[in-house]
Parts: structure tokens; C-alpha cells; sequence
């Protein structure tokens, strides 16, 4: 019996490294719905503080080439923003500047690389000299571009009245 008492403890051993790295490769190394939720509303966000800086390079990554955007203030679809948009961006964070800008109720809804991002907007601005105070319905789908989300179209109504 005793020469037998290795040999067990051994089988036991075994048994317990082979449960562990079962339950370490059976656990997803993908992060939670919460945690991509998170991370987009976080990304979102940064883009009101990137334009509020004048962050030209943070537009160039957050947007995705072929991103598209319906603008409250136009009624044309926005498209191509390295020919339309990024060429122009320090004019448009010059004439367009957020003062306040609060994100009320997001709700991100994940598709796989795919993600919509709904919330409603208090948004204080000036538009030129004049200011502006409204507030607005937006969504933006995002896509997941290796390990980084970016927004492939986003549209912003103002809502009547203020």
C-alpha cells in the first residue's frame, strides 16, 4: 500500500492540474457585454473631449474610413471623412465648439464586432459667436477594427423646441 501512495498522490495531482486548465481555457477570454458597453461609451465620450482639444488624430482613428454621419444641423448624408471631414476638421472644432456636452441613458446593444450605441444629449455650443443650447437623440454603430471599436455611421437629431 505504501508504494502504492505516490503513485495516488500523483493521479490527484494530475487530476486537479487537468480541472484547472480545463476551467482556464473554458473561460472566454472575450470581454462581457458590460465591459464592451463600457468601452464604447467610454470611446464616445472621448470624441466630444478629443474635439473640444482640437484632437485631429484621435477623429482619424475613432472614425472608420468609410464611416458615414447624419448631422442635426444638415440634411445631406455626411461621407469619405479623410477627403470631407478630417482635411477640414480644425475649422469645423473651430466654428462648431462643445462647451457641455452630458450623455444621458446610453444603452449599448453588441452584435458579435458589431454595436449600436443610443442615448439622448444636453449639448451647450457655440456656433461661431452665437451659442447654442439643445438637446438631442443620437446613435452611433460602431465596429470592431482589430482590438479597437470605431464609428462606421452615427446620427444626431436635435429634438424640437430647446
Amino acid at each position: 500500500m505504501r508504494k502504492q501512495l505516490p503513485v495516488i498522490h500523483f493521479l490527484l495531482f494530475a487530476s486537479v492540474i487537468c480541472l484547472v486548465l480545463f476551467a482556464v481555457n473554458s473561460t472566454s477570454a472575450e470581454p462581457s457585454q458590460a465591459a464592451i458597453a463600457a468601452q464604447i461609451i467610454a470611446r464616445e465620450r472621448a470624441s466630444v473631449e478629443a474635439w473640444q482639444k482640437k484632437d485631429k488624430t484621435f477623429w482619424a482613428d475613432f472614425l472608420t474610413d468609410d464611416a458615414t454621419f447624419f448631422s442635426s444641423e444638415s440634411p445631406y448624408l455626411e461621407t469619405d471623412p479623410k477627403e470631407n471631414f478630417l482635411p477640414n476638421f480644425e475649422r469645423y472644432a473651430e466654428m462648431f465648439k462643445i462647451n457641455d456636452f452630458q450623455m444621458h441613458n446610453p444603452r449599448v446593444q453588441v452584435y458579435g464586432d458589431a454595436a449600436v450605441l443610443t442615448y439622448n444629449s444636453s449639448v451647450s455650443v457655440s456656433m461661431g459667436s452665437q451659442p447654442i443650447n439643445y438637446t438631442s437623440k443620437v446613435t452611433s454603430v460602431y465596429i470592431k477594427q482589430g482590438n479597437t471599436w470605431r464609428v462606421v455611421h452615427s446620427h444626431e437629431t436635435m429634438n424640437p423646441g430647446k
